[in-house]
Parts: C-alpha cells; structure tokens; sequence
C-alpha cells in the first residue's frame, strides 16, 4: 500500500515540477513554485506516515534510507541549481568552462567530505541501517545537517546525507551535460563527420522508448536500482539523440490504453526473440539429421 501511494506521489512531483520548468534538465525557471510543489508532496508523504506508521523497524529503515531521500533531494536540487545559475559568468566561452569546472570540484568535495557515508549509499550497504535509518537511533546534530533544521518525528541520522547525495549527482549530471556542450566544437567539420557516422538513432515510435525506459525503472536494474525515469530517460536521450521531453505525458496514454497491452512494444520484443530462437533450434535441428 506504501509503495503505491510513494509511486502515485512521486509521479505527481515529477508532473508538477515539469510543468513548472519545463524539461527537468533545464535550469528551474521559478524556484519558488518548484519548492512550495516540494514542500507540499513531502507534507503529503509526513501526513501518510504519521497515519499508518511502519509495520516494521526495517520498513522505517527502508523509507528513511529510499523512500524520503528520494523526495527531498529535489528540495536541495533546485535550490542548488538555482544558486548555480544565478552565478553563471557572462564572458567568453573559455570563462564558463573555468566557471562549471570548478563547480564540479566542489561538488566532487561534497562527496570527498563524506567518503565513508558516500561509499555506504554507493554499495547499499546495510551494516549501520539501524543507526543510520532509525528515529529512535537519531542524534543531537546528525552528520551534514548541523545547520538544517529536521523534524525529529520525519529524520534520522542519514537520510539528509543521503538525499544530498541524490541531488548532488542529479547537479554534477547537469555541469557535465553543459560542460560537453562546451567542448563539443560545431566548427571542427573532423569531428562533426566522425561523430556523424557512429552516430545511433531511434527509428521507432518515442513511446515504445518510454516503454522500455519504465521496463528499466520498475526491474530497478540501472545503478543498483538508485537510477531516476528521469535519469534513464536523459540517458535514451543521449544515446539515441532524441527528444523525450514529453515522457510523462506519454506513460499517460500508455496507463490509458483501453484495447491494446500497455506493453505492445516490449510484448513485441519478446514475441520477436522467441521467434528468433525457436527458428534458430529448428535450424540446427534440421542440420543435426542431415550428419
């Protein structure tokens, strides 16, 4: 019942926020829309627990470590992004280069800071889940949030830390994305051929990519199951040099299908491999009699 209502939730924060942005891998266009959007879902998600609780210390352990972080890093992203924008210089090419490099060294630091906590949340381990994810287990001033006022009934020791870790890799993605446009040079005709003949394209229809991007998210099969549909559908994007910005809206006519399978491309996909394989056998089966 948690999972769905978390899924319902979170589909409604991405919904908002796109529409107040845009494309989510554009700077945030009005930071205060996008923070009352936040602090509203997080409200919606405190309200919930404080209902129905958790049947079980690791299913509190689970939502503070999972669940919350997953949320709240948009909190700190775009306030973050924000920041960043704003101080963007206006000046020569090689200055914005200059600027975003060193943006990724202090958001790099971050990581550097707490080795130990990032290490922890990169391998998903567990052995202090207990101290890390329980209330009960908080302490006076949990490690990164000296300065950040949690409510003791909605925190725990970690899971600040861990939502920061979320939002700061969704920020290093973003100074990495303008950072290749920078030094990807439209002028060097070279380049632009090479790149033109490796280059790969979707030749399908967009919604048969969002189908196999939500295969990917729901089978939590992309960076230990830590992947966001927005990061795997930014990925797609820059695999296959496509437009998906309007993802969302398509999973939509997906969920409204009425006379054909929400997965008419993956069901495809397995009807074409079975085929394969079957044709395969029966032609090695064919050969085998012939000897």
């Amino acid at each position: 019942m948690l999972e769905n209502f978390v899924e319902n939730l979170y589909c409604d924060l991405y919904k908002q926020l796109e529409s107040i942005n845009g494309s989510l891998k554009d700077p945030i266009k009005n930071l205060t829309a996008s923070l009352l959007c936040i602090s509203s879902v997080l409200n919606e998600l405190k309200r919930y627990i404080s209902v129905h609780g958790f049947e079980t210390e690791q299913d509190e352990i689970r939502f503070f470590k999972y669940v919350k972080p997953r949320f709240y890093c948009w909190h700190i992203y775009v306030i973050e992004l924000n920041n960043l924008v704003a101080a963007t210089p206006i000046g020569t090419e090689q200055m914005l280069k200059d600027y975003y490099l060193d943006e990724l060294k202090v958001i790099n630091r971050c990581f550097s800071l707490y080795q130990f906590n990032y290490q922890y949340y990169l391998l998903d381990e567990t052995a202090k889940d207990q101290d890390f994810f329980l209330r009960r287990n908080k302490t006076a001033f949990p490690l990164g949030q000296e300065l950040v006022t949690q409510d003791p009934d909605f925190s725990t020791n970690q899971d600040y830390i861990f939502s920061k870790f979320r939002a700061y890799e969704m920020l290093r993605n973003f100074v990495v994305r303008r950072l290749n446009l920078l030094y990807y040079n439209p002028e060097n005709h070279f380049l632009t051929k090479l790149l033109s003949v490796k280059k790969k394209f979707w030749s399908g229809d967009k919604v048969e990519l969002i189908e196999l991007a939500y295969g990917i998210y729901h089978t939590r099969r992309l960076n230990n199951g830590k992947a966001e549909i927005s990061d795997i559908i930014e990925w797609l994007e820059d695999s296959l040099h496509i437009d998906l910005s309007q993802a969302y809206r398509m999973f939509l006519d997906i969920r409204r299908r009425k006379t054909i399978s929400y997965t008419k491309y993956l069901d495809e996909m397995i009807i074409a491999i079975n085929q394969h394989i079957d044709e395969t056998n029966r032609y090695k089966s064919r050969n085998s009699k012939k000897t």
